[in-house]
């Protein structure tokens, strides 16, 4: 079916194609087509997306085309961020470009994907890894890499910026790591001096091997594509590759999927009790936006650091911590802090993930949408007591029905609360007073546990419209019924 479509879609596409003068932009409509296409098949196997790039180039008929089907897929899988997928532009380049089935715009493309090819083909994701035969600081042979466990091969140069900053985020995760890994550092220059420096201050790691070939007799650079530093793979015990192109942070993820990272519990008391005394020195005026600010730091001294698990037991505690809270800074300022630092992509990545993080976050977010500050109040029409300031005609109490939008006064507020709660009893004695103390005001006292017995579809359509999660709740509004605030402690 997916074919199906964007063959039609390509016929459609290609149609105009021969009424525009040369010079025109002729293929924009089938290069939005084609990545359109192509985010549908991210994640799929390389083969099942070799078989497709295949099936796309033979189909077109026209040689410019197919020619600019061809380079757009290329281009794509060149360019892709996802792990293996280069695998795919190796093969669209040896299957179509370097075979001369379709030609390149020029003579130096063609020495560029020729190069790239050559460069990547050994080393790609799957594949046996390539055996390199290099020496130690002894200048005893050493191979990379070793023949049982997992080998984690590091490529870097002494005088590479971006080294250095790997080199740092490597060490730390290694020092601390549980997983069965050795490290192979593998220094790519010829300077012996430098060399011994940098394995002795910075990469000081128990049971590294250190490994160079000065000479390059083993053909480092072509076998692992080492056009540039660092590079960084790991393999298997079985010798296939499980990861290239890696960092830090990804070779953290990487092995806690390979060896199954134990799984870990949010919400203990003691993790309650660390944000407890973060908030507790804000007292009263904890702004809804403070809540951004501890979630920030937290992702500064982890992520930031390249420490992916703390930064998920951190920011996924925060979220349990916020959860339990009613006041009215946590509950606004707990939507942003979703976005932002629990629903993004690449972080909470396992079933564990997302069972005791990402579904209650989206749970939380869609109850957090309900009603938002500075809209209307939904027109909803129910069961409740109207209070308001007594005088000599009206007891200042009505019982009835009432249109949430439709309360008058210059201010209202709207109390959904429940019989036998503590909090309950203090918010509507709290309720009585500032309905009595301004003419203006009205207070809507809403019994959800009356609701439910006598009127149980009201109730279900209030809690499917406010957030109702925790009791008391209370939104005030203005005269014209727009939210001005939620969470309310009166």
């Amino acid at each position: 079916m997916r074919r199906l479509l964007l063959v039609v879609g390509l016929c459609l596409a290609v149609l105009p194609l021969r009424a525009q003068q040369p010079g025109e932009d002729r293929f924009d409509a089938l290069g939005a087509k084609l990545e359109e296409y192509l985010a549908t098949l991210a994640g799929e196997s390389v083969a099942l997306q070799n078989a497709e790039c295949d099936y796309l180039i033979s189909s077109c008929r026209d040689s410019l085309v197919r020619q600019f089907v061809t380079l757009k897929l290329y281009d794509h899988y060149l360019t892709s961020k996802i792990m293996g997928e280069e695998g795919v532009a190796v093969h669209v380049a040896d299957e179509w470009l370097l075979s001369g089935k379709v030609k390149m715009h020029s003579e130096m493309d063609l020495l560029n994907a020729q190069v790239f090819a050559e460069f990547n083909r050994p080393s790609l994701l799957g594949a046996p890894a390539p055996v390199l035969y290099m020496k130690d600081p002894d200048g005893k042979e050493v191979r990379v890499p070793g023949r049982d466990g997992y080998s984690l091969l590091y490529f870097y140069d002494t005088s590479c910026p971006t080294c250095s900053v790997e080199t740092v985020r490597l060490r730390a995760y290694l020092k601390e790591c549980t997983h069965p890994l050795t490290l192979y550092a593998v220094y790519t220059g010829d300077n012996a001096g430098e060399w011994e420096q940098y394995r002795t201050e910075k990469l000081d790691i128990d049971g590294a091997v250190h490994a160079w070939d000065p000479e390059l007799d083993s053909d480092f650079q072509r076998q692992y594509g080492v056009l540039q530093t660092p590079r960084m793979f790991l393999v298997g015990p079985d010798g296939l590759i499980l990861g290239r192109g890696l960092d830090t942070p990804g070779l953290r993820l990487l092995a806690d999927k390979v060896f199954g990272a134990e799984e870990y519990t949010y919400g203990t008391e003691a993790q309650m009790a660390f944000y407890e005394n973060i908030f507790a020195g804000y007292g009263d005026n904890l702004k809804a936006s403070d809540v951004m600010d501890v979630a920030s730091y937290v992702a500064a001294r982890t992520y930031g650091e390249g420490d992916i698990d703390s930064y998920k037991h951190l920011e996924g505690d925060l979220l349990y911590y916020l959860s339990s809270r009613r006041e009215e800074p946590y509950r606004e300022g707990t939507a942003g802090f979703i976005d932002r630092f629990i629903l993004v992509p690449d972080i909470w990545d396992t079933a564990a993930d997302s069972l005791q993080v990402i579904a209650p976050a989206r749970m939380m977010k869609d109850l957090l949408g309900r009603a938002p500050v500075g809209e209307t109040v939904p027109s909803v029409t129910v069961h409740g007591t109207l209070l308001r300031k007594r005088c000599l005609l009206g007891k200042g109490r009505r019982e009835g029905r009432f249109a949430l939008d439709r309360l008058g006064g210059k201010t209202a507020y709207v109390v959904f609360y429940t019989q036998g709660c503590a909090q309950c009893k203090e918010t509507l004695a709290a309720a009585d007073s500032l309905a009595a103390a301004d003419r203006k005001t009205r207070v809507l006292l809403v019994d959800m546990d009356a609701l439910f017995a006598d009127y149980p579809d009201e109730a279900t359509l209030l809690l499917d419209t406010f957030d109702l999660s925790v009791l008391p709740a209370v939104l005030q509004l203005d005269g014209k019924g727009t939210v001005l605030r939620r969470f309310l402690t009166l």
